[in-house]
């Protein structure tokens, strides 16, 4: 299990521990929306207590009630329970203070958890494909979950039979499930089932020594109506030159300011101070300044289609054997081998053109037959049989591949092998800067790219005006107010629940012919990468097409 903090020493499961400054912030935070009194005793909870850093945390801010505490804490490593019900035994002696060994959501199932004033979390974020397959499904079947798992999911879910109906719940988790696909079912329940009151996205702050791009939500329960009402603070790192920065000694100084801050290493972070963009199901989650609110409304005024809808966006190849059936060294007899298929991936990626990069091929298992996928039959290919049969033991091993009453040595995730003959516009997965690309090779695309299987009726124009667009600064602009997610330095994820959103304007006006003009001149100049004249020229008319 793994949680996280700026201390450096993990456990032997991997866990790591809260910083101070954002426990504080929590447990103040909380209390901000804590709209009735206390009764007779406050009391407090957190599911995975870990070393005791927020339920501390928020002892502290309620001490000045003056009201008798119970805190409970559970925590699944014998020795870590232990010792900090003695050290918070010793800091609060006159509170109740009772950490259970155990776990927190079976805790829940089994119905032995009383209900509590405040709830402070910071859950372990781990998939749930490597708690085992078993207790994945049944978390995933009991809280209707779909797609990739991580159990921070389930906490907050459980969340909502332990916190009282006057009380607040604040959290700690990973912010992808604000945006990811597999988050959809999470934020609905929570819009459903929670008020929620803040939101504060942490982005790429290296709070945590673990590579988690943190977040808290502060929420009671209720449903949430009025998008106007959720707080969202949004803090990510500045990598544009700005000048009289002002200083601060660390992230949360600034935490309800607008502007850039440094902090003592050096680095600068730009604060955004806003409300959620939307409280509509299934819609994801990111902040809305008026201004950012306004600029939004203007690009969709003038956006005519989508890059969803000029084809469908694939993921490329994955085979689960990377080193059998890809390389960039197929020399000797293996030049010989009749499967063999040139391969883009990520080394491919450039903006409008590829980067040359020629070498690398894979051993391709897939073919069409009357309409429908299938494994060639390597015995008509005995040069690709024999490699194949050298890396029997490993590709035989593939379980999954036998279960799904597949040939041993195919492809896991072969893609349809008719559509990389048609064009397509492929793109790098993680990047800083956008890198489309056209392709009409006849490559087949790699698993750490994406593709669009562009339609048959969509006019060449359109497809030209298209890479202008996704590759230009205004959808860098557009992706960072859209979806707000950026990971480590700098680089953001383009993945196809973004990407299909990208917004292509009409291609009749004059910047657009302008434009399209231009990308044809540097397709058909076919050098390695774009000018900077000509990359300057083509973010200035997608500018103007969209203001």
């Amino acid at each position: 299990m793994k949680r996280y903090s700026n201390t450096g020493k993990t456990k032997e499961n991997g866990v790591v521990y809260t910083p101070k400054e954002m426990a504080d912030y929590v447990a103040t935070e909380m209390l901000k929306y804590r709209r009735t009194e206390f009764e007779d005793r406050i009391s407090i909870l957190d599911p995975a207590v870990g070393r005791g850093e927020l339920l501390i945390a928020m002892i502290n801010a309620v001490a000045d009630q003056e009201l008798p505490i119970h805190a409970v804490g559970y925590e699944t490593d014998e020795d870590v329970a232990k010792n900090t019900e003695a050290l918070m035994k010793e800091l609060y002696p006159s509170a109740e203070i009772e950490i259970r060994i155990g776990d927190f959501l079976e805790a829940v199932e089994h119905g032995t958890v009383e209900k509590y004033d405040l709830v402070i979390a910071n859950p372990p974020y781990i998939r749930t494909q490597i708690m085992g397959s078993e207790r994945a499904q049944m978390i995933a079947e009991k809280m209707q979950l779909t797609g990739r798992v991580d159990i921070y999911y389930a906490f907050l879910l459980y969340t909502k039979h332990v916190l009282k109906e006057d009380g607040v719940s604040g959290y700690i988790t990973s912010n992808k499930f604000m945006t990811i696909k597999s988050g959809n079912s999470v934020r609905n329940y929570m819009i459903q089932n929670y008020k929620i009151h803040q939101i504060t996205d942490l982005g790429d702050t290296k709070l945590f020594t673990a590579s988690v791009l943190p977040c808290i939500i502060i929420f009671s329960i209720g449903h949430t109506k009025d998008k106007e009402k959720v707080g969202f603070t949004s803090v990510y790192q500045e990598f544009s030159e700005v000048s009289n920065v002002p200083k601060i000694s660390n992230l949360f100084d600034a935490i309800y300011q607008e502007g850039t801050y440094m902090v003592p290493d050096g680095r600068v972070y730009r604060y955004q101070q806003g409300s959620m963009q939307s409280v509509e199901l299934d819609n994801t989650w990111a902040i809305a300044s008026e201004e950012n609110k306004h600029w939004i409304e203007q690009v969709q005024s003038r956006t005519w289609m989508t890059l969803a809808d000029i084809g469908k966006i694939r993921v490329g190849i994955k085979t689960t054997a990377d080193n059998v059936f890809i390389g960039d060294d197929w020399s000797g007899e293996k030049s010989e081998l009749e499967l063999l298929q040139p391969l883009i991936t990520h080394r491919n990626a450039g903006q409008i053109i590829a980067n040359r990069q020629d070498r690398w091929k894979v051993l391709y298992t897939h073919t069409m037959v009357d309409g429908k996928k299938v494994a060639y039959n390597i015995d008509n290919y005995p040069k690709s049989k024999a490699y194949l049969l050298a890396h029997f033991e490993q590709l035989n091993a593939r379980n999954y591949v036998k279960k799904a009453n597949r040939k041993w040595y195919e492809i896991w995730v072969p893609q349809n092998p008719e559509a990389w003959k048609h064009r397509k516009i492929v793109f790098r997965d993680i990047s800083e800067k956008p890198q489309f690309w056209l392709d009409d090779t006849g490559a087949i695309v790699n698993g750490d790219c994406y593709w669009i299987d562009i339609n048959q009726d969509i006019v060449d124009d359109v497809v030209y005006l298209a890479l202008a667009v996704a590759n230009s600064s205004f959808i860098e602009k557009f992706y960072d107010i859209k979806f707000n997610n950026k990971l480590y330095s700098g680089k953001r994820r383009y993945q196809t629940q973004y990407v299909e959103q990208f917004p292509i304007p009409y291609y009749g006006s004059n910047e657009a012919k302008e434009a399209i003009t231009l990308v044809k001149k540097i397709i058909a100049e076919d050098t390695e990468r774009v000018s900077l004249d000509d990359k300057a020229k083509l973010d200035s008319l997608v500018e103007q097409m969209f203001s």
